[in-house]
């Protein structure tokens, strides 16, 4: 028989990862599942947010003193899934030597620079706000922006900080909202390569005490400019908990915020959790107007819920790469939401069709689940470190951020990766997967996948990956063991789109060794075995072959004893991969006596766009005076 999604049961989980239910296993069907029809759901129109405005360079933040803000949460307890009704499939241990070419390094990092650290000095204090750092950034044509538990630093690319400051500092202009005093966190970084521009996105909120209390927003700055640093900033506050008909219900708590750009909109989904009673009660989804965002005009959103009945916890909305013709989806294609079954062996994926403008009216289709190879679900015995018994959280099996598309040549596919283990003694490792949607068909059995575990020592988890314009993938994560020198480190590995489906056989390279173990105590004297909710890959736009990775580590025993956890930011390519760029022309294409940019393939030289009066023109064909046979203005 197959257990229905209605049974699903609630979990009161705002301390670490509790047991996960275990029961069922004898009648329960593992594989692909119908959907149900009653699983589509409705966006809804929310209200038009007017943005406040930053004008000017965010180094001349004002400073406003700390203690007129809510006090830090320094220690930020997961909220766990529901309990799964997984069965316990142990798979076959990977077989090392079964990989058919010969193991090859991955390249050498490029940049390898500093990040924020927990005792780093922002505009506006101290940026480590707690534990974990839940560290992010994303890369942009000239600045690379990390964010942590509370702050942002935005860098160039050869690693010298350029500005820093705290999510209140930012929001210092932002008016009478929580947003403005009250930003707690999770924060994710995006630049959208269709517009270049910037997104920075956290929530707020207030306690009382110790609980999480309403109302509930999502924090959104976006940039006004393609410089993150001098050009200004429109600040978005949104209220996640309106209550009403198919909106998340008052006190309905908008953890876990992810988004995703796409051609239309931008979009969010996030699990929520009502409190006091600390139950997870469902999934909300999310829709923003792109251009509404960047003009600074009265927002267009939407926002639905999907109860806990539904199997869409850590449902993640498709984050695409690449901005060519050739690498967008066919205009209209909804975007893709993903997660993690919590009944079976399967990634569940979704449908997202966004109302007008991004606005209500919207449709989020029934799941199609995915095939993937079974594992151990349990994660609660954590990870080791080395000279202390503290191990270190290892999530659960939710997905990680972010669920990313790319097309290569007419093939559409989107990229995942989660945390598993392969038997109850074994080291945690991530499973990573491409799934196809090409045509908007999403099919039911990965294009490849694999439990990644090149050795039986380490673990690895805290996986991001991203895809360059080729097809060659790259994944990041952490490692540790309980033997020195294996301290918590940052390590990455990838393939070659020309390399053996299902296989990672360009071998790791560590980014940085870390030198000592998470040994501080935090929330309320206990071990600090919180690591970290996310990290991030991404691809620079401006050749779509470079790499940059951030993630966490110590960088000695004394930072760990007292929990001052470093961040790490670096970059690499595969030499393989021929760079698209810019070159200018000693031609003028519009007549305005200005030569412009054109966009051509380094490789070929095949031309494919150009760049006139801030519009990016994208074309398939020009004669040989520059003069387009077809083109159109993408936005």
């Amino acid at each position: 028989m197959t257990l229905s999604r209605k049974s699903r049961l609630t979990m009161s989980a705002w301390c670490r990862p509790a047991l996960m239910l275990l029961a069922l296993l004898a009648t329960l069907h593992v594989g692909s599942t119908p959907a149900d029809a009653d699983d589509a759901a409705t966006a809804y129109e929310g209200g038009k947010v007017t943005p406040f405005e930053f004008e000017g360079d965010v180094r001349d933040l004002q400073w406003l003193y700390p203690q007129i803000y809510a006090p830090p949460r320094p220690y930020r307890p997961l909220l766990t899934l529901p309990p799964s009704a997984k069965p316990s499939f142990p798979t076959v241990e990977p077989h090392f030597s079964a990989i058919p070419t010969p193991l090859a390094p991955m390249p050498a990092p490029i940049q390898n620079f500093a990040g924020l650290s927990f005792s780093s000095a922002c505009t506006g204090g101290q940026c480590g706000s707690g534990w974990p750092p839940d560290i992010n950034g994303d890369v942009g044509t000239n600045h690379y922006i990390v964010a942590v538990n509370s702050s942002y630093g935005i860098y160039n690319k050869t690693g010298a900080l350029l500005a820093s400051f705290t999510e209140n500092q930012l929001w210092s202009a932002g008016g009478a909202n929580q947003c403005n005093g009250q930003s707690v966190g999770d924060p994710i970084v995006l630049y959208d390569q269709l517009a270049d521009r910037w997104i920075l996105t956290h929530f707020a909120f207030g306690f009382s005490g110790g609980n999480p209390v309403s109302p509930f927003y999502q924090c959104i700055a976006a940039s006004k400019t393609s410089d993150p640093v001098s050009g200004g900033w429109w600040l978005y506050a949104l209220r996640m908990d309106p209550g009403g008909a198919g909106a998340p219900p008052v006190g309905a708590l908008n953890d876990y915020g992810k988004f995703g750009i796409w051609p239309d909109c931008l979009y969010m989904a996030a699990n929520e959790f009502q409190f006091p009673a600390e139950s997870f009660i469902g999934t909300a989804f999310a829709s923003f107007s792109r251009s509404d965002l960047y003009s600074g005009a009265p927002l267009t959103w939407a926002l639905g819920f999907l109860d806990s009945t539904n199997d869409a916890f850590t449902m993640i909305p498709s984050n695409l790469r690449g901005k060519l013709p050739s690498q967008l989806p066919a205009p209209g294609t909804p975007n893709y939401f993903v997660s993690e079954s919590g009944f079976t062996f399967d990634f569940v994926v979704r449908k997202f069709t966004a109302g007008p403008n991004c606005g209500g009216g919207g449709t989020l289709s029934a799941p199609t689940n995915v095939s993937q190879t079974s594992y151990t679900f349990n994660l609660t015995a954590g990870v080791p470190q080395p000279g202390t018994t503290n191990n270190l959280d290892a999530i659960d099996d939710r997905l990680m951020q972010k669920v990313q598309y790319r097309k290569v040549g007419t093939a559409e596919s989107l990229w995942v990766v989660h945390n598993v283990k392969t038997s109850s003694t074994s080291t945690v490792r991530p499973q990573w997967a491409q799934l196809n949607v090409t045509g908007g068909v999403i099919s039911t059995t990965p294009v490849q996948q694999q439990i990644y575990a090149p050795d039986t020592t380490l673990n690895r988890w805290m996986g991001s990956l991203a895809v360059d314009h080729q097809g060659n993938m790259a994944l990041g994560y952490s490692t540790s063991n309980g033997t020195a020198p294996n301290y918590p480190s940052i390590a990455y590995a990838g393939r070659l789109v020309t390399d053996p489906l299902n296989t990672l056989p360009q071998s790791e390279v560590q980014l940085v060794a870390g030198a000592g173990s998470q040994t501080n105590n935090c929330g309320g004297g206990g071990p600090c075995e919180r690591w970290g909710d996310y990290t991030a890959m991404s691809v620079d736009p401006v050749d779509d072959c470079t790499f940059w990775y951030t993630n966490e580590y110590y960088s000695s025993a004394a930072n760990g004893a007292i929990g001052n956890w470093q961040t790490r930011v670096g970059s690499f390519k595969f030499p393989s991969c021929s760079s698209i760029s810019p070159s200018v022309v000693d031609r003028d294409l519009n007549g305005d006596g200005k030569a412009d940019l054109v966009w051509h393939n380094a490789a070929t030289g095949d031309v494919v766009g150009w760049l006139m009066n801030g519009l990016t023109v994208q074309t398939g064909a020009f004669i040989s005076l520059g003069v387009p046979l077809a083109w159109q203005i993408q936005p």
